[in-house]
């Protein structure tokens, strides 16, 4: 026995009566002209009132002829009318997103690797040796010891040479970058000279951190949210020039970072605990 195909929808099958009529478009037709009928019918045995009667056959006939002839953009006036229904009743929020967002939404997303590398989280020559590990463990072993090294120099430092940092605004200078950034081994690569690693007072990388770079008088230049190892990239080399930092998570809070740059190839990370 041979088998037809079955539509998904019967009602999306339109049955033509002739040419490009059909038979959806005759209904329309056939109950708009006929209710409006029946009334001029009704009016004339003086059944019902001609104020009554006279505007709603005007009012069925149009409506029929409106629903079954006319379309709008390009579709029927039924099918028009429910879609503008359901957009008022359901209505889209969108998200506009400038040049430079788009552009890095179409960038991969990058990690580090076993050596402290950046690379792409597609790069399938990067894989762990140990079953079981993860690439987030093994390079936050590698940065906690050596951002621990770093702070405890930095504390001498502190407490011996210079006064102690308001927790709340810092202002990084040329002066004093340099108790801030910390060396990794992939930092030309990187896209942008002002990137940041933030983490919690045990130097454990925070996620989902929402980052957003302005100027002095506030003006919005870019905004990203940190990755799962807590770096904060940006995608161009700035101009030197003051450069604020503002940081929001639901969990922890963080100080103001005015940025005085100076050097446009500097790439290194600038390193920031939460409070």
């Amino acid at each position: 026995m041979r088998q037809h195909a079955i539509p998904q929808n019967v009602l999306d099958v339109e049955f033509k009566l002739f040419t490009k009529f059909t038979l959806k478009e005759f209904a329309y037709l056939a109950l708009g002209i006929g209710f409006g009928g029946l009334m001029i019918y009704l009016t004339v045995d003086k059944v019902i009132p001609a104020v009554l009667g006279i505007p709603v056959f005007f009012l069925s006939s149009i409506s029929g002829i409106f629903l079954g002839l006319v379309p709008i953009n390009d579709q029927d006036a039924d099918k028009f009318i429910q879609s503008y229904i359901s957009a008022i009743n359901n209505p889209t929020q969108r998200a506009w997103l400038n040049k430079k967002m788009k552009a890095e939404r179409i960038k991969p997303a990058m990690k580090p690797n076993e050596e402290g590398k950046l690379v792409a989280k597609e790069d399938k020559n990067d894989k762990p040796k140990i079953i079981g590990a993860t690439f987030v463990n093994t390079v936050k072993g590698e940065e906690i010891e050596e951002t621990k090294k770093e702070e405890t120099t930095e504390d001498v430092e502190v407490n011996t040479a210079t006064p102690a940092i308001d927790q709340n605004n810092i202002i990084i200078t040329e002066d004093n970058i340099d108790k801030f950034q910390f060396n990794i081994s992939s930092a030309d690569n990187l896209p942008g000279n002002i990137n940041v690693w933030i983490s919690t007072k045990d130097l454990k990388p925070i996620p989902n951190i929402i980052v957003y770079l302005k100027t002095k008088d506030d003006k919005m230049l870019y905004a990203n949210k940190t990755g799962p190892n807590g770096y904060f990239l940006t995608n161009k080399i700035w101009d030197p020039g003051i450069y604020v930092l503002y940081f929001e998570h639901p969990q922890y809070k963080f100080p103001r970072v005015e940025i005085h740059l100076a050097k446009k190839e500097n790439k290194l990370p600038i390193k920031i605990n939460a409070i």
